[in-house]
């Protein structure tokens, strides 16, 4: 390959979150810096599928969980699923489908809409050859979508594309938020916009937001998170209860940071570093005392899932951080979702290829439950 092309078949596998150095059996670190366990209840949510979980509380009280199901990582036969918990998540339903096209659909985002419409985006790539094997050199399309359920998610529309041409392509990230009029916005992942007269644009990363007024049907670019210089992706959006919006962002360079909203998502503050590399990605979670609970995949050692508490300004410290999940048997992992749940625990899931201490769970989506630190 030539220079240009290794960098753009690199930032390729990036779009479909596909981590370098993936092997399979790749080994933690001997000697990892120690971190504080939490005392965790962990139950499996759903074994051979359950990529990249978004977790959401609905109008209802259930828990929906979307999911990566029908193929691994990277696979041609990717589909979304979702499963619903009556019960805090002590049960689950079996999974449904939520979209299933000849391509690879993945990379999904979920909202619930004001007037109950239950909203999943999602990233749809062709990128395969004959043979299945994913190939982001090949002139195949890629397109970014978004489906709703009027049902509280037993039936799914038939998915309506999102305009993202002007940023190449687009992936949505973790959940949609919806502001107090109504108002949906969505993180959305891309490269940089192109002007109207030129044929590419760039291939760096750049974190959007994208808005929604009418119940998640149509969707347009209202922003970027970030100076544009740094390349940042998978963003996860909270609400606070002032209205101010945070943000926790993946860098291109393996990081977390977070940035905030003032203005309903308009304009951005300056980044903030949390995590070192390999400390990605972020979910944030609002808890009951007011606090927010960041938490992180860790693909630095031992490989899983950490915490982190912080203020209820969103002011986070890396030393402060707990383990949640450590045996992971590689950094394809984490993608954890928080839901703070009523009698005040946390419910977190996550994802892994397969885990030492329940090897017979192979490739699942899985919840740990579990109390906050106080103070």
């Amino acid at each position: 390959m030539k220079g240009i092309e290794i960098k753009r078949f690199l930032t390729a596998l990036w779009f479909v979150g596909f981590p370098f150095g993936l092997t399979g059996a790749e080994e933690a670190p001997a000697n990892p810096a120690p971190v504080p366990k939490l005392s965790v209840k962990r139950t499996l949510v759903v074994s051979g599928q359950g990529y990249f979980p978004v977790a959401l509380r609905l109008k209802d009280d259930r828990i929906a969980v979307v999911l990566r199901g029908g193929g691994g990582h990277l696979s041609i036969k990717g589909r979304l699923d979702m499963v619903f918990s009556s019960d805090e998540g002590k049960t689950w339903t079996k999974p449904i489908v939520v979209v299933d096209s000849p391509a690879d659909d993945r990379n999904p985002s979920l909202g619930q809409a004001e007037d109950g419409t239950l909203v999943v985006g999602f990233w749809r790539t062709e990128t395969y050859d004959e043979n299945g094997r994913y190939n982001p050199k090949l002139d195949k399309p890629r397109s970014t979508w978004v489906t709703r359920s009027a049902d509280g998610g037993k039936t799914w529309e038939k998915p309506k594309q999102i305009d993202v041409a002007d940023i190449s392509f687009g992936s949505p990230f973790g959940r949609i938020v919806t502001l107090a009029d109504g108002t949906m916005l969505m993180a959305i992942y891309g490269y940089d916009v192109r002007q109207p007269d030129a044929e590419e644009g760039g291939t760096r990363n750049h974190s959007y937001v994208y808005q929604s007024g009418d119940n998640g049907q149509t969707w347009r670019r209202i922003s970027e998170i970030g100076d544009g210089k740094q390349q940042l992706n998978e963003t996860s959006l909270l609400l606070l209860p002032e209205g101010k919006l945070l943000a926790a962002i993946r860098s291109r360079a393996g990081e977390a940071w977070v940035s905030e909203s003032s203005d309903e998502g308009l304009t951005w503050s300056k980044t903030r570093q949390i995590s070192p590399v390999n400390g990605h990605p972020a979910d944030l979670c609002l808890l009951q005392d007011g606090r927010v609970l960041m938490t992180v995949g860790n693909r630095i050692g031992p490989f899983g899932v950490v915490g982190i508490v912080g203020t209820a300004a969103g002011e986070f410290d890396w030393g402060k951080r707990f383990s949640l999940v450590d045996d992971a048997n590689s950094r394809d992992c984490g993608y954890p979702s928080s839901i703070a749940l009523k009698d005040g625990r946390i419910l977190t899931l996550y994802y892994a290829t397969r885990a030492k201490e329940q090897a017979e769970w192979r490739v699942h989506c899985g919840a740990v439950l579990y109390a906050v630190p106080t103070g």
